[in-house]
């Protein structure tokens, strides 16, 4: 056998066993915050109630979740109420959510309850955070996500989650030759067929919010469910560029590095105030995917950072986030709920329309010479104070 033979087996050998650690870890951590957010009792405490709108374009057999992907017509519009212990330090510890109750709406009460929960809110930037789920993410799992990233944020803003037909957990029964990755390239192909759905529920949402209050942040392979929407809905394109987005942001995308810079930011540079791109070197599903696909994806940090005109890139490699030694090191892929600082950019700088420059100003991040933002260990603070940083004369405020 040649040498090159050998070191191809090699190659693959160890990438299974990546995908195998990774994999197990991931169920483990999110079986186990599953368990322990949902069905443990919670002692007696002062009450805090926390409210995640979601669509879901999922179909439901009987009642139960399915992966199937339905009609843009036929989305279920819904909220889930939460129920959450108080913390003393939401960026670093632990979550304990209990799901209290989950309430299907009609579209039209979906918009009115996000328009009046826009009136209540203490949140006086009026921002909404729409969150498109990545790869291995189920509907209960999104809710949950959404929910866990509001928190860690420390920002009153809404978040609305939608939720397109992904496997649960990353795991599908494998087909020949397939192994793992059976699941990877299922939702990859649902992530796309998804489009349709993401622009209607678009639609709702902005019939709620105005554009200027929303950010559109996707994770993962729902970047290609945004891409898609982005390139190929001509009239979401239309109303978008007369009322641009505050920002659209991608957490960690899991496309092609040449297509998010060919095709999905030109679009999304005319639709949004901002476009940011927050990068990541240890996220193991996004090298993983690098070997299935064979091209390097846009989400993860590389020796050449992604800078480009319009472009905010911010590598939140360094950021402080909630989690423990092995699982900052193993990298899973949900991190988007745990990383406290990249949620606090994205929700107290972007949302709040601060400059790019306050990141530097507060130390959260420091700019290289290459023009990409590294965000530091230092913790973010609480909140931004009035007068600390100068906002973007550009948006509306």
């Amino acid at each position: 056998m040649s040498t090159g033979a050998v070191s191809s087996i090699g190659l693959v050998v160890r990438t299974l066993i990546v995908v195998s650690v990774g994999l197990l870890v991931t169920a483990c951590v999110s079986s186990r915050t599953i368990s322990a957010t949902v069905s443990a009792p919670l002692a007696p405490l002062p009450a805090a109630l926390d409210t995640t709108w979601y669509v879901s374009a999922r179909g439901r057999d009987q009642g139960r979740d399915t992966r199937r992907l339905v009609d843009p017509d036929s989305l279920e519009y819904g909220l889930v109420v939460y129920h959450r212990r108080p913390m003393d330090d939401a960026f670093t510890s632990a979550i304990q959510l209990r799901l209290v109750d989950s309430v299907q709406l009609t579209r039209l009460d979906f918009e009115a309850s996000l328009a009046a929960r826009r009136d209540v809110t203490a949140d006086t930037s009026g921002v909404t955070v729409l969150y498109v789920h990545g790869f291995g993410t189920s509907l209960h799992e999104g809710w949950q996500y959404a929910a866990e990233a509001r928190v860690r944020s420390h920002h009153p803003a809404r978040w609305v989650v939608f939720c397109w037909p992904a496997n649960g957990l990353g795991l599908s029964w494998p087909r020949s030759r397939a192994l793992f990755s059976t699941a990877y390239h299922d939702d990859t192909e649902l992530a796309s067929a998804s489009r349709r759905a993401l622009a209607r529920a678009m639609q709702s949402v902005l019939a709620a919010i105005h554009p200027s209050q929303v950010i559109l942040a996707s994770h993962s392979l729902g970047a290609r469910v945004v891409g898609a929407a982005l390139t190929n809905d001509f009239p979401l394109q239309a109303v978008l560029v007369r009322h641009p987005l505050r920002a659209m942001a991608f957490f960690t995308p899991d496309v092609e590095s040449s297509w998010f810079s060919d095709s999905i930011l030109p679009a999304a540079r005319g639709i949004a105030r901002r476009v940011l791109l927050y990068t990541s070197g240890r996220d193991r599903v996004l090298a993983m995917a690098r070997q299935i696909n064979n091209s390097e994806r846009a989400g993860l940090r590389s020796t050449d950072p992604m800078v480009r005109p319009g472009l905010e890139t911010v590598d939140v490699t360094d950021g402080v986030v909630a989690e423990g030694w092995l699982t900052a090191r193993v990298g899973t892929h949900h991190a988007i709920r745990r990383a406290s600082a990249a949620l606090f950019d994205l929700t107290h700088v972007v949302g709040g329309g601060f400059t790019a420059d306050c990141r530097r100003v507060i130390g959260t991040a420091r700019v290289a010479a290459s023009g990409v933002w590294q965000l530091t260990t230092q913790r973010p603070p609480l909140a931004i104070g009035e007068g600390v940083c100068r906002k973007d004369e550009s948006l509306p405020q």
